[in-house]
C-alpha cells in the first residue's frame, strides 16, 4: 500500500513536470508573438518617450493596486488549477485586442489601456501559478524541472519570434500586427489545456496557518533579506526597461526582423546555459548563485551602452540571455524555497506587490534620467544598482 502510494505520487510528479513543460512551451509561443513587438508597435503608432515609459509602468501599477486586496479571495480558491487556467485565458484574450489600436488616429492610448488592463488577470494567475507549481513540483525536483521547462521555452521563443518577425516584415502595417496578435490566442488555448493536467502533490488542510501580513518579515528573516535584495535589483531593472526599448527601436531604428534576431540571440544564450545554472545551483546552492546572477545581470546595461549598431546588440544579447537564464531560474526557485507552503500565496503576493510597485514610477524616472544625463550614462547607473543587489545578497543571505 505504501509502495503503491509512493509510485502514484512519482507518476503524478512526472505528469506535472511534463504538463508544466508543455504549458511553458505554448506560453512562450503566445507571448513571443506579442510582447517582443510591443515596443515596435508603439513606435509605429507614434508613441513618445513618455508613452514608452507608460508601456512598462501601467501593468505594474495595475498589479500593485490589485494584489493585496485580491489576496484573501485568491487564498480561498480550492480549485487552484482551474482558477489559474481561467485567469490565464482571460489575460490572453487581450492580445488580439491590442491590434484594435490600429483603428484609431492616436491608438497608442488604447494600446496602453488594454495592456494595463491585461495585467489584472495576468498578475492574479501568475500568483496562483507560482503557488500551484510550488505544490505540484517538490523543491528537490525544481532545478531540474524548470531547467527543462525554460530550455523548451527558449527554443520555442526562437522559432516563433523568427516566424512572427518574418510575417510582420512581409505584411504591411497594420495587418502585420492584426494577423500575428490574433494568431497568438490560438496557442493560448493549448497553454491553458496543459494547466488542467497538473495536480498539487501537497494538499493543505482547511485549518492552515495564516501569518498576518505585518508579521511576515519578522518571522521569515531570509525571505526579508531576499526581498530587500530584489528591490535593490529592481531599481536597476525596472528603471531601464523603457530605455532598452527606446534605444533599440528609436536610436538604432530596429525593424520587427531585427527585434526577432535580438530575441533569438537571447534565447540561444538561455538554451545553452540553463543546464549549467541548474547544475551549479545543485552543487553550490541557490544563495551563492542568486548573488552571482545579480552581478552578471549588471553587465546587460553595460553591453547596451557599448552597442553602436544592431549587429553588436544581437551579439551582446546572447550573453544577456545566458545571464538572465541564471537569474530567473535561481531567483524563482529561491522565492518558492523561502515561502512556506501553508502561506505561499501570501509570501508571493507581498514579494510581487513590492516588485510591481517599483515598476510604477521607475520606468518613468528612468526615461527622465536619460533625458538629463543621456541614455548611455543612465544604463551605467542601472548597472550599479544591479551589482549592488548582488553584493547585498552575497553578504546577507545565510550560507547553508
Amino acid at each position: 500500500m505504501v509502495f503503491g502510494k509512493k509510485r502514484k505520487e512519482r507518476t503524478q510528479l512526472e505528469t506535472n513536470i511534463r504538463a508544466n513543460n508543455f504549458n511553458g512551451l505554448f506560453n512562450s509561443l503566445a507571448q513571443n508573438m506579442v510582447l517582443p513587438f510591443l515596443g515596435v508597435f508603439a513606435r509605429d503608432l507614434g508613441a513618445s518617450s513618455f508613452q514608452f515609459g507608460l508601456l512598462n509602468a501601467l501593468p505594474s501599477a495595475v498589479s500593485t493596486i490589485s494584489f493585496l486586496p485580491a489576496l484573501p479571495w485568491i487564498e480561498r480558491q480550492k480549485e487552484k488549477v482551474k482558477f489559474t487556467a481561467i485567469l490565464t485565458l482571460i489575460a490572453r484574450m487581450f492580445y488580439p485586442l491590442f491590434a484594435l489600436a490600429t483603428l484609431l488616429d492616436n491608438g497608442v492610448y488604447l494600446l496602453l489601456a488594454f495592456y494595463g488592463l491585461s495585467a489584472l488577470p495576468w498578475s492574479w494567475s501568475s500568483l496562483s501559478w507560482k503557488s500551484l507549481v510550488g505544490d505540484a513540483i517538490p523543491e528537490d525536483s525544481r532545478d531540474h524541472a524548470f531547467s527543462q521547462r525554460n530550455r523548451l521555452v527558449a527554443i520555442s521563443s526562437i522559432l516563433i519570434t523568427l516566424l512572427a518577425g518574418m510575417v510582420m516584415d512581409a505584411l504591411k502595417f497594420p495587418w502585420s500586427y492584426r494577423v500575428v496578435f490574433l494568431a497568438s490566442f490560438i496557442f493560448s488555448l493549448a497553454e491553458v489545456s496543459f494547466l488542467f493536467r497538473m495536480k498539487p502533490l501537497v494538499h493543505l488542510s482547511e485549518a492552515r496557518t495564516t501569518i498576518p501580513l505585518r508579521m511576515i518579515f519578522k518571522v521569515s528573516p531570509e525571505y526579508r533579506r531576499f526581498t530587500i535584495g530584489n528591490l535593490i535589483f529592481q531599481i536597476g531593472y525596472q528603471g531601464l526597461l523603457p530605455l532598452f526599448t527606446i534605444y533599440t527601436v528609436q536610436n538604432l531604428k530596429a525593424t520587427p526582423g531585427w527585434v526577432s534576431l535580438i530575441s533569438i540571440a537571447s534565447a540561444i544564450g538561455q538554451i545553452a546555459f540553463y543546464p549549467l545554472w541548474a547544475k551549479f545551483s545543485r552543487r553550490f546552492g541557490q544563495r551563492l548563485l542568486i548573488s552571482l546572477a545579480s552581478f552578471l545581470m549588471a553587465l546587460s546595461p553595460i553591453f547596451y551602452a557599448l552597442s553602436t549598431n544592431l549587429l553588436s546588440l544581437v551579439i551582446f544579447n546572447f550573453f544577456i540571455g545566458a545571464f538572465w537564464a541564471g537569474y530567473y531560474l535561481v531567483s524563482f526557485n529561491f522565492l518558492l524555497t523561502v515561502s512556506p507552503s501553508d502561506s505561499r500565496e501570501r509570501y508571493i503576493a507581498i514579494f510581487n506587490t513590492l516588485t510591481n510597485a517599483t515598476g510604477i514610477f521607475l520606468p518613468l524616472l528612468g526615461v527622465g534620467l536619460s533625458s538629463l544625463i543621456g541614455i548611455r550614462l543612465a544604463f551605467l547607473v542601472g548597472a550599479a544598482f544591479r551589482a549592488g543587489s548582488g553584493l547585498y545578497l552575497f553578504l546577507k543571505l545565510e550560507r547553508k
